[in-house]
C-alpha cells in the first residue's frame, strides 16, 4: 500500500528544493497538524515517532487518541499518561500534534533568584527579542513548585478537547529538580500553534512531569533560541478535512485547553 502523501507548508521558501537530505538545520521548527485541529478532536495523526525524530531531538506534543502528553529531550520521546509518570515509548506510535526542533541555544542565562511564571516569561521575551518570531526555551534547575496535567486516552467517537480537559488529572510537584522545555509562538499563529508559551516538564529522575500550567523556579540555567524557519505538515485524513479550524472564540478555547 502506498502511503498517502501529506501537504507541506514551509514558511521559509529558501528551505525548499535545496536537494539536501539528512539532518535538518538547527532551530528549525517542524510541526505536525495544528492546535485548532486538536481542539476539534482530530486525535489521529499519520506521523510516527520515528518520523518525528528525523526532524528534531527537542519538543513536545501528544499521541494518537490523545493518549497522554509528550516530551522530547535529547532525542528520547517520553509519554506522560493519566498517572503523570514518564515512560519511553516505541517509535511506531503516532502523533496527531507535535512540535520538534534540533535545539541549539543562542543565549543562556544563569538564574539565581526565584521567579514566578510571569517574571520568567518576561525574561525569555527579553532574551528572544522579536515577538513576531518563534522561540525555543529550555530551563534546567530547581523548582519551588510545578503544576502539571496530563490527558486520558480517548475512545471514538472522540469528544471535543474542552470536554476532555474538564476531567484531566493534575499534579503539583514541590521542591523538584528537572527540565522545562517548549516554545513561544507569536500571537498571529494562534490556532496553528499555541500563541504564547507552551511548556512541558520532566523531573531530573525522568519519572514525573507533564504539560505545565503553573510554576515557580528557584535557580538554574535558562537557554533560548529564536526560530524563523517553520515547517507545518498537514494531514490529508478525512477527519482533518471535516474539522472546523476557525471556530468562534478560538483563543479562549485554546486558553482553557492549555490551562492558561
Amino acid at each position: 500500500m502506498v502511503k498517502q502523501p501529506v501537504a507541506d507548508i514551509d514558511l521559509r521558501s529558501a528551505a525548499l528544493g535545496n536537494g539536501v537530505v539528512g539532518k535538518p538545520p538547527v532551530n528549525r521548527l517542524y510541526q505536525t497538524s495544528t492546535m485548532a485541529a486538536l481542539l476539534d478532536a482530530v486525535y489521529d495523526g499519520e506521523t510516527t515517532l520515528d518520523e518525528l525524530l528525523q526532524h528534531g531531538n527537542f519538543g513536545l506534543g501528544t499521541f494518537n487518541s490523545l493518549d497522554g502528553e509528550m516530551i522530547v529531550t535529547d532525542g528520547v520521546v517520553r509519554q506522560f499518561r493519566a498517572e503523570g509518570l514518564a515512560a519511553e515509548v516505541p517509535g511506531s506510535l503516532k502523533t496527531p500534534f507535535a512540535c520538534v526542533t534540533y535545539f541549539e541555544p543562542e543565549k543562556n542565562v544563569m538564574i539565581d533568584t526565584p521567579k514566578d511564571k510571569e517574571s520568567f516569561e518576561e525574561l525569555v521575551d527579553h532574551l528572544l527579542g522579536n515577538p513576531n518570531l518563534f522561540g525555543a526555551v529550555r530551563f534546567t534547575g530547581l523548582f519551588e513548585r510545578v503544576d502539571t496535567r496530563t490527558v486520558f486516552c480517548q475512545c471514538k467517537p472522540y469528544p471535543h478537547m474542552l470536554e476532555v480537559v474538564k476531567k484531566q488529572p493534575t499534579f503539583t510537584l514541590e521542591s523538584v529538580a528537572g527540565t522545562m522545555i517548549g516554545f513561544r509562538s507569536p500571537v498571529y499563529m494562534q490556532g496553528v500553534n499555541v500563541a504564547g508559551y507552551h511548556l512541558h516538564f520532566l523531573s531530573e529522575d525522568h519519572k514525573r512531569g507533564g504539560h505545565v500550567t503553573e510554576y515557580r523556579i528557584v535557580k538554574g540555567m535558562l537557554e533560548v533560541a529564536t526560530i524563523s524557519d517553520l515547517q507545518v505538515q498537514l494531514p490529508r485524513t478525512k477527519q482533518f478535512a471535516q474539522a472546523n479550524l476557525n471556530p468562534e472564540s478560538l483563543s479562549e478555547a485554546i486558553r482553557i485547553a492549555e490551562g492558561g
